[in-house]
């Protein structure tokens, strides 16, 4: 299979199977040649080469598939890392000795490789080594693939990536303290009623005759709320505690 960004296929006879194993990273390498993405994915249509690609991206931002996602790759000159890679080859823009690579390659690769995480369930990062699900072509073999330009901004492309998956550290929102503004009455009145509503015309729902000590968590009018919910009191029955 391929990605449904895939804009065209040329597939390779150089592929074999993954040995088991479950897909857990993306190698980015580039391509010497300032190439077509068809151009690019048929250099590797060639048997006697014996290397392959899964995806090729071209000057233009082209996506070729060549060698479909459930197969290994020839690409790294290591079985244990293409077993578990998916592989994209890009064309560079400039040549030596930066081999930068254009603005349109940089968006069809941040896209593709979303994708593939987003399908796989890769989180993007390198941190120079094997074990990173982002690895690099000069990890494996003597060179210097995939050049300076991408090296030095492999950390802004995988920014680009995380951007793309929408994943970003966020903050734990912390809500503010809520303010207590409630207080104790003592109720001096022999029989105070306790109204639905703070008016002296709602409902009487009960009444008070202990003369005792009672908690007011709002205020309104002149009547203060019970912090049992029963209902409100008349402040000019009651003081402070």
């Amino acid at each position: 299979m391929f990605s449904d960004l895939t804009d065209n296929t040329i597939l390779s006879p150089c592929f074999g199977e993954r040995d088991g194993e479950k897909i857990t990273k993306i190698t980015i390498h580039h391509a010497a040649g300032i190439l077509s993405g068809e151009n690019l994915a048929r250099i590797f249509s060639v048997p006697r080469r014996s290397a392959s690609c899964n995806y090729a991206i071209g000057k233009d931002g082209e996506i070729v598939g060549v060698v479909p996602e459930e197969k290994r790759s020839f690409c790294s000159g290591s079985r244990w890392n293409d077993s578990r890679a998916i592989t994209i080859e890009v064309s560079n823009s400039t040549g030596k000795p930066n081999w930068e690579v254009s603005d349109a390659v940089i968006d069809s690769l941040v896209k593709l490789c979303a994708d593939i995480c987003r399908r796989y369930c890769i989180v993007p990062y390198f941190n120079g080594t094997k074990d990173a699900s982002m690895t690099l072509h000069y990890m494996f073999q003597a060179t210097e693939c995939p050049g300076p330009y991408i090296k030095k901004n492999l950390p802004i492309i995988i920014d680009m990536i995380n951007n793309e998956l929408c994943i970003k550290e966020e903050k734990p929102k912390t809500e503010k303290p809520k303010t207590d503004n409630s207080y104790k009455v003592k109720v001096t009145a022999n029989c105070l009623n306790i109204r639905k509503e703070p008016t002296a015309k709602s409902k009487k729902v009960g009444e008070i005759t202990d003369h005792g000590v009672y908690t007011i968590v709002e205020e309104k009018d002149g009547w203060g709320k019970l912090k049992s919910g029963a209902g409100w009191i008349s402040l000019k029955y009651v003081k402070k505690v």
